[in-house]
């Protein structure tokens, strides 16, 4: 399988959006208030900040993965819209795009990434886990637990420390 992760082009906007909804619909249908889809119906203006980016896996012209960075603060990064379509799970696409969006985090010097979740999307917190992300706070929202997940990471600065030890 020839899959490519390459950042987002305003031609993949009606497959990102209907890839997103779709499995948010399909999977978390009664929690669609805490997954509201007001960033994607202009993705090129809602990561287009200097220190966002979203990136889609592609095979052939079908999207079939996404994953967004947003700046929070100068230091923060939020990671988003981790989604795969679930004909290509298990394979490591999910593992792939984290790797990308945190070589991107480390690129543009943050220090932190959060991802925020709900206990019920347990693939994605599971894959956040699984590549250096703790669970730091969750907060009881009624039938719905909010989970706060980070990753802290090392600056050019502390490599180049490390590195001299």
């Amino acid at each position: 399988m020839d899959i490519k992760i390459r950042k987002f082009k305003k031609q993949d906007q009606e497959q990102v959006y209907t890839l997103i909804t779709s499995v948010l619909k399909k999977e978390f249908d009664l929690d669609k208030e805490t997954y509201p889809e007001f960033d994607l119906g202009d993705i090129s203006d809602s990561y287009g900040g200097k220190k966002d980016i979203f990136l889609v896996a592609v095979l052939g012209n079908s999207v079939i993965g996404t994953i967004a960075v947003k700046e929070d603060d100068k230091n923060t990064a939020l990671l988003r819209r981790i989604s795969v379509s679930p004909e290509f799970r298990g394979i490591g696409l999910g593992k792939q795009l984290i790797i990308k969006a945190i070589e991107f985090c480390q690129q543009e010097q943050y220090r932190l990434v959060h991802f925020r979740s709900t206990e019920k999307m347990e693939a994605a917190n599971s894959l956040c886990q699984k590549n250096g992300f703790k669970v730091r706070a969750s907060m009881d929202l009624g039938d719905t637990t909010i989970l706060k997940l980070t990753r802290r990471l090392r600056t050019g600065q502390q490599r180049r420390t490390s590195a001299g030890k």
